[in-house]
């Protein structure tokens, strides 16, 4: 079997700049979402509302692509790192025992 290893420092960062584009991301959405409300009383029409239909699609997938982006984020954090530390230190105290 092949020796897997997991650089711990390196999960924590990429958690920390996961975080980062994910909340830049969600208030560039905002940002756009304001200005795109603002925008629909001054237009009506048919295509208005075919408009403000895509616009509302675009913006409710932006918050599914932010929530699985948040559970990964979660898994990697409360998984990743703290079961494969939890790992290597039982393997240690193991091979302690064979010394």
């Amino acid at each position: 079997m092949a020796k897997q290893t997991i650089n711990t420092e390196r999960v924590a960062t990429s958690v920390s700049k996961l975080k980062t584009v994910d909340g830049d991301i969600n208030r560039a959405f905002s940002t756009m979402e304001k200005a795109a409300k603002r925008l629909e009383s001054d237009w009506t029409g048919q295509a208005a509302t075919a408009a403000v239909d895509l616009k509302n699609q675009i913006f409710q997938r932006n918050a599914t692509r932010s929530t699985v982006l948040q559970n990964y984020i979660r898994i990697l954090e409360q998984q990743v790192n703290p079961g494969y530390l939890g790992a290597e230190e039982t393997n240690t105290k193991l091979a302690d025992q064979f010394k």
